[in-house]
């Protein structure tokens, strides 16, 4: 993996490339690395049970060596990103940052990922030229090219790189931002590996789409995008043979076999793991479809409905995923990717393959969140829409930015006297959308640094209380006797259930062994009647759930030594 990512740095560099692009490229990287590392170890507060269950199956690999392509606990989850974040907790310890460090490093590749991709897919060797008289008199504002394919794929990073969904994921433990950085991978060096021929392109290729099976279940999808270039593909290599009798070029079907034989490769050890698992190959996907509603139809529909609405008015309400309800696109970015749906429409017939590629693209990812019926609009079931979407946006900026040109370029066929005028106006015009673009990160960083990390919502969204309470019996010595009474609802995670995950990543206590090595019990509320408190042995109790007052009085009762403390934003039981 490693490798590979090395590789793609060297070709970024050393192919041809003007020095002011790759400068700007560089600029845009580093602004997304800003965002997304920018107080990383303080924001987001607290520790999410997911998160943390990640950090568990993390810490565990680690200390047993025993690396699975799945972990079937939490509705079960692909292994890939929890065994990169196992080399982060061995580095930096059971900090909540040490888990999220990995996403921001993900999604910082993910914005050279999409500049590769957006610029491929506009690379003129896929583009079929005009041909003379096809424009209409209604469609003539609309040139031969779409833009140039370096500032396509340059605005596209910038999107991305300024995005508050990407950004929101990249600073979240979630596995599911290692989708749009696969995908990316994965087409980029499908297409080029198509065009040119070369084994290590589709090798490449192969690797990323079958790794990507083990990053999140909506990368399944991507098989209908990956369709798309080898159909174009084939149909293209079998015109051209027959067209050019003698004339050879390199081999697509032998390509093809490459690309497909790699993928296989990486595929097996997942693909075993569900031929004997295949309980686990759906799981949590089945019990949120639509078709197990009433009226699968209706639900469907619904559901396509409200995700399309979330770019652009009634974003996602879950503080997790978002500034509660805000749109997932900043206006401006919705605008172009408006622009930039029409402009691929106009030009179907040349962009066949790129439209035809991002169109599926679109489509194939709306699926993971319209197939299902809960807590929509869902931005992080959607998240592998982003890089098809950010890259029409790309599209429409690059249309608008032609617009000025061919603007200033008709007043000076006109008045060729004002050259000079007109051209400083075209300055000033420029000028003016570079300062527009430039507000995208300025609102990202208002929305998500200043309103977002300071709301009390998010304080609650990811468990901070349970985090400061992790930390602090974290901070006990081992002969302290610990008791954590797990009194809440939540899916049984070796009979005990996820709420108590943040406390067992915290405080390394996932397994036996460490629970008894730190002197640490967890109980469910059933059996809380086996809690021993002795006068001559330091114990300490806390209740996840700390509105109930019934079992904390029934406590007390049962050991009048115990005291109520509050140590931090939680309450503990202790006879000390």
């Amino acid at each position: 993996m490693h490798s590979c990512l090395a590789s793609l740095f060297v070709q970024c560099i050393i192919n041809p490339m003007p020095k002011k692009y790759l400068l700007i490229l560089l600029a845009i990287v580093v602004l997304g690395a800003f965002l997304r590392f920018y107080l990383i170890t303080e924001i987001p507060l607290g520790l999410y049970p997911d998160e943390a269950m990640n950090g568990s199956n993390a810490q565990e690999a680690w200390a047993t060596g025993h690396f699975k392509v799945f972990y079937p606990e939490n509705n079960g989850r692909e292994g890939l990103f929890i065994n990169l974040q196992a080399i982060s907790l061995a580095t930096f310890g059971p900090t909540p940052w040490a888990l999220r460090i990995v996403s921001a490093v993900i999604g910082t590749l993910t914005i050279l990922a999409i500049y590769l991709v957006a610029k491929e897919m506009f690379t003129k060797e896929n583009v079929i030229p005009a041909q003379a008289g096809i424009q209409k008199r209604n469609t003539a504002w609309i040139p031969d090219q779409v833009g140039n394919d370096r500032i396509i794929g340059l605005l596209a990073a910038f999107f991305l790189a300024t995005s508050y969904w990407h950004l929101n994921f990249s600073r979240i433990g979630f596995r599911a931002i290692m989708l749009p950085m696969m995908a990316c991978f994965g087409i980029y060096f499908l297409l080029k590996g198509l065009r040119r021929g070369k084994p290590y392109d589709l090798i490449l290729a192969g690797l990323f789409t079958g790794l990507g099976l083990y990053t999140y279940i909506a990368f399944r999808f991507m098989v209908f995008v990956f369709a798309m270039p080898v159909i174009a593909a084939i149909i293209k290599w079998r015109r051209e043979r027959r067209a050019v009798a003698g004339e050879k070029s390199h081999c697509i079907p032998c390509s093809l076999a490459l690309y497909v034989f790699v993928a296989v490769i990486a595929i097996i050890p997942i693909g075993l793991y569900f031929v004997q698992n295949p309980q686990d190959f759906l799981n949590r996907a089945g019990e949120v479809s639509v078709f197990a509603s009433a009226s699968p139809l209706k639900s469907f529909a619904k559901s396509v409905g409200l995700t399309l609405q979330m770019f652009f008015y009634h974003g996602d309400g879950n503080w997790r995923h978002n500034l509660a309800y805000a749109p997932e696109l900043h206006p401006l970015v919705a605008l172009f990717f408006i622009i930039g749906i029409i402009m691929l429409m106009h030009r179907l017939k040349n962009y066949r393959l790129s439209a035809g590629t991002l169109f599926i693209w679109f489509a194939a990812m709306i699926l993971p969140v319209a197939l299902t019926r809960e807590g929509l609009p869902h931005a992080l079931r959607a998240i592998g829409m982003i890089p098809p979407i950010i890259i029409i946006a790309g599209i429409g900026a690059e249309r608008v930015r032609q617009w000025i040109n061919i603007w200033v370029a008709r007043q000076i066929i006109k008045w060729p006297q004002k050259i000079a005028q007109l051209e400083r106006i075209r300055r000033e015009l420029m000028i003016f959308f570079v300062l527009a673009l430039m507000v995208i990160p300025l609102a990202t960083y208002r929305d998500y640094f200043l309103v977002w990390a300071n709301n009390p919502e998010t304080y609650n969204a990811f468990d901070t209380g349970h985090l400061h309470m992790a930390q602090y019996l974290a901070s006990l010595p081992n002969n302290t006797k610990k008791y954590v009474i797990v009194n809440t609802l939540g899916t049984p995670v070796r009979g005990i259930p996820m709420p108590s995950q943040t406390i067992m990543y915290t405080t390394d206590t996932f397994t036996a062994e460490s629970r008894a090595a730190k002197n640490f019990s967890y109980l469910l509320r059933a059996d809380a009647d086996s809690i021993n408190v002795a006068a001559n042995q330091k114990t300490i109790i806390t209740l996840l759930d700390e509105t109930d007052r019934t079992l904390t009085k029934t406590l007390r009762q049962k050991f009048p030594i115990l005291k109520i403390q509050v140590p931090g934003d939680f309450i503990v039981l202790q006879n000390y």
